[in-house]
């Protein structure tokens, strides 16, 4: 099994978990499934808006005049 590491977004401490239900053991509450200052989440929309970008400017090189 791998151990996962999961901070809480109330206090902010690291939790060691095995299961996915399982409360903070800092202060109580739910640990969030996915945290939104999620590193991989940030990268993963990076590279959409990137290639988005990037594809918006290859058609305008071919759709403006030159």
């Amino acid at each position: 099994m791998a151990q996962l590491t999961k901070t809480c977004l109330y206090c902010q401490t690291e939790n060691n978990c095995d299961d996915e239900k399982q409360p903070c053991r800092h202060c109580g509450m739910a640990l969030p499934e996915k945290h939104p200052n999620d590193r991989n989440s940030k990268v993963r929309f990076f590279v959409k808006a990137f290639w988005l970008i990037a594809l918006f400017c290859l058609v305008m090189v071919f759709y403006l005049p030159r």
